[in-house]
């Protein structure tokens, strides 16, 4: 599938700014004045197709909050909104957005492709097939589980250390457990607030 329009990209940011906007002035009556930038609506159908997504939001380095869904979402710009405003607000690893740092918030939004079973079998036979930056990553390890969204590829670009962290995610040895490791991969699409260009990828 191809990467989403720019003009689209553009309308998913606003959509997502302006409910988190929202949701602070619930809190903070004053944050209703806070800046966004409209921008027009597109007439584009895969606004409104069912959509696998999550919503981050960043303050610099620091990330704010994290939070979507692996299972399509009816909508896409609906769940733009939602999770939007979840991440922002509601993710309990972190503290909610400040809206005095308003300015220094950006939001990223992924969309995520059908996942893929991978046929290696092992974390060292797995990592030479990972994109980094592109692929979120299921990881089976025996009955253990656990997944990593794109997002993740920041703090750990190198294949093999991203594999290690997620299986110790899924409550496995590396070293030990490694070795029967099998892997879906759901390649994603990526962009920034500020940058409806950067990372764009077809899923």
């Amino acid at each position: 599938m191809p990467p989403l329009a720019p003009a689209s990209r553009r309308w998913l940011a606003y959509v997502a700014r302006k409910a988190l906007r929202d949701a602070l002035a619930e809190r903070h009556p004053w944050a209703r004045d806070l800046d966004v930038q409209a921008a027009p609506r597109p007439d584009d159908p895969r606004l409104s197709a069912p959509t696998r997504l999550f919503v981050s939001w960043h303050d610099g380095d620091e990330l704010v909050g994290c939070i979507g869904t692996l299972e399509p979402y009816p909508s896409l710009e609906e769940g733009v909104a939602r999770f939007s405003v979840a991440s922002g607000i509601h993710d309990p690893r972190t503290p909610p957005a400040d809206p005095r740092r308003w300015s220094a918030l950006e939001c990223e939004i992924s969309l995520l492709g059908e996942p893929t079973q991978l046929d290696a079998v092992g974390i060292d036979a797995i990592a030479p097939l990972l994109v980094p930056g592109r692929d979120g990553v299921f990881l089976d390890v025996g009955r253990r589980r656990a997944f990593f969204l794109p997002v993740v590829w920041r703090q750990l670009p190198e294949p093999a250390d991203f594999l290690a962290a997620l299986c110790r995610k899924a409550g496995a040895d590396p070293r030990r457990d490694g070795a029967q490791a099998r892997a879906e991969v759901l390649c994603a699409e990526t962009f920034a607030e500020h940058n409806p260009k950067q990372l764009a990828r077809a899923l």
